[in-house]
């Protein structure tokens, strides 16, 4: 079985490393106090994960923090396993707990074909505005909510050679959530779109030089691993906004279509 990933695993900048695939983004922050991941993907990535974080160099017994960007299986899928393997602690927000816990019956395993690994819940719960510091990495938390209640945007501050950046990611702008038949099936507030839209003009005040996806798609990580095999930069001050307005916009076209 190929195990190897259809993006390879890149460093980005600094202390931050692509190890997922086409189908989904799994972040890793080496640390002082060890390796943090962000997102573990699907079940079935847990071997391509490993591999990826070898070839980096990064030993997956070191993981000290798994961080979800919301409890989709896509992003969860293979933390038990992580967790069993370093002891990590996990992380996510504390509404979008009660899907991973199976409180909630969100977690779209069933819309994805998926088999659930099992139900957790997990060691930190994160609140709007939480910030957490691994050695010398602060990474700080906003509430986004939309592609679920509890998605979270997550801002590492990061630094390479004395450049100091902020990379981030919304952690949910997919809108396959947010159409009238899911809210209304799912009991969820009927303006969710309205709070998604709102969220959205809240995380454009902030400033960020490197947008990451929690789908590789959302931010061109492919054309990004292009950039730095021919050693240009991929920080751009512009590109925040943009994902921003693009998200807004697809938004738009779903409310017409409403």
């Amino acid at each position: 079985m190929n195990i190897m990933s259809d993006i390879a695993p890149f460093r980005m900048f600094g202390n931050l490393y692509f190890v997922g695939s086409s189908r989904v983004s799994v972040h890793v922050i080496k640390t002082e106090e060890g390796l943090v991941v962000i997102d573990t993907g699907y079940p079935d990535m847990y071997e391509q994960i490993i591999e990826s974080m070898k070839v980096m160099s990064l030993d997956p017994a070191d993981i000290c923090a798994i961080i979800h960007s919301h409890g989709h299986i896509d992003h969860t899928g293979t933390t038990l396993r992580l967790k069993e393997i370093s002891g990590a602690k996990t992380y996510i927000s504390r509404i979008d707990n009660d899907i991973v816990n199976g409180t909630l019956d969100l977690s779209w395993c069933k819309e994805l074909g998926v088999e659930n690994p099992g139900n957790f819940d997990c060691d930190v719960l994160i609140d709007d505005g939480d910030e957490f510091t691994f050695g010398t990495t602060k990474i700080r938390f906003k509430s986004a909510p939309g592609h679920t209640l509890g998605t979270l945007a997550i801002f590492a501050h990061l630094c390479e050679n004395g450049e100091k950046i902020v990379a981030a990611m919304h952690g949910g702008a997919g809108l396959n959530t947010l159409n009238d038949e899911y809210i209304a099936a799912n009991g969820l507030p009927s303006n969710l779109r309205e709070i998604f839209r709102k969220s959205l003009h809240d995380l454009s005040t902030e400033r960020v030089d490197l947008v990451l996806g929690n789908h590789p798609q959302q931010n061109d990580t492919a054309g990004k691993l292009q950039k730095v095999l021919s050693g240009e930069k991929i920080t751009d001050r512009g590109e925040w906004q943009t994902f921003l307005k693009n998200t807004e916009l697809s938004l738009d076209r779903l409310e017409a279509r409403s």
